[in-house]
């Protein structure tokens, strides 16, 4: 069996956070466009698609804010690299 240096165990990490990471963005993407379908389904059947309007939708609030939410979190996972040292 041959034993890989600890450059290499470091690097294979990596790459498996990486791989996992990009998984991850993947399935937030996913979600998030559910999520405005989500939005759009409950506009379409309330008839209010003003935000401003105070007879806007509670549900379709409470899923823009976790769609909003979502969309915070995938930009910083997807925001510039950590430095290596």
């Amino acid at each position: 069996m041959e034993t890989l240096s600890r450059f290499e165990t470091l690097t294979s990490r990596r790459v498996q956070i990486q791989e996992r990471a990009e998984r991850l963005v993947s399935d937030l993407r996913r979600l998030v466009h559910l999520l405005q379908c989500n939005i759009d389904s409950e506009e379409e059947r309330t008839g209010i698609f003003d935000r401003a309007n105070s007879n806007y939708s509670v549900t379709a609030r409470q899923l823009r804010a976790r769609r909003d939410n979502l969309a915070a979190t995938i930009s910083k996972l997807e925001g510039p690299p950590a430095p290596t040292f």
